[in-house]
């Protein structure tokens, strides 16, 4: 489920930047990071372990391509107790040469948080690292978040919000959040449509050679449906997109396919 950043403004002393980041938490093909929200019906009492892995067009997160435009392959391993404690590893390939990191090939997620239910509402409190092996030297890309996510269903649609924040985002500023609203509809079974909106920012801008100033600072959003084809398997189509910002072109609109196998 996944993450977020790397190489992140640091081309920004030459007079632009690229922005590579990690995977999130929303319940698509690629979950890079933090699992999917549980709903109490769900999760049954004890030690539970589950595994997932698939494949997809593109792995984006929040709305910024984590392969370059090509595909990605993925898997994790997530182990539970009594449907409110977990921790777990998800790993995917990744491309940020667009950022000049020409090194990194792989990015391993650990993460750990409490699922508990207050009032109606599902909660998920968790820290997540993203790692990132052979990154360059001079380059740090590995970082932490916390963050906070709820939900709540009213029937067959489901209303979430999520706050994510990194004391140590890389890049030319070292405090992050992003804030995301969601929402998720079951029209059976088989078939569900979800769409998110979201902010990433920094706390602070980073100069330019002729003395501008560059802020960090973008509006996201996807919308997509998911085929369940059985009990294990899942097909999603999403489009993403951004609004402009000063971080350049990478962040252009994409229609990416996924499939996605838990067992």
């Amino acid at each position: 489920m996944h993450m977020l950043t790397l190489a992140c403004l640091a081309a920004l002393p030459l007079g632009f930047a690229t922005c590579a980041l990690a995977g999130d938490g929303t319940d698509t093909p690629a979950d890079g990071g933090t699992p999917p929200m549980a709903t109490p019906a769900s999760t049954p009492g004890g030690w539970q372990m589950a595994f997932n892995a698939g494949a997809q067009s593109d792995y984006l997160f929040r709305g910024i391509s984590q392969t370059n435009h090509r595909p990605s392959g993925f898997a994790g391993l997530d182990l539970s107790w009594d449907g409110a404690w977990y921790a777990g590893t998800w790993t995917s390939n990744v491309d940020f040469s667009p950022s000049g990191d020409t090194r990194t090939r792989q990015e391993i997620d650990l993460y750990g948080g409490w699922r508990p239910t207050l009032a109606g509402v599902n909660l998920d409190l968790g820290y997540i690292y993203y790692d990132y092996l052979h990154q360059p030297s001079h380059l740090r890309e590995s970082y932490a978040e916390t963050y906070l996510r709820g939900s709540h269903a009213f029937g067959a649609t489901s209303l979430g919000a999520a706050a994510y924040y990194s004391p140590n985002f890389p890049g030319s500023s070292s405090h992050a959040l992003y804030g995301e609203v969601n929402l998720t509809h079951a029209f059976n079974a088989t078939w569900s449509a979800s769409a998110a909106v979201g902010r990433q920012s920094i706390a602070d801008g980073a100069t330019r050679n002729d003395g501008s100033l560059a802020r960090f600072a973008y509006n996201t959003w996807n919308v997509g449906a998911t085929w369940a084809i059985n009990d294990h398997t899942s097909l999603d189509l999403r489009y993403w997109d951004t609004n402009t910002h000063d971080t350049g072109s990478i962040y252009r609109s994409r229609l990416v396919m996924g499939v996605k196998a838990t067992f």
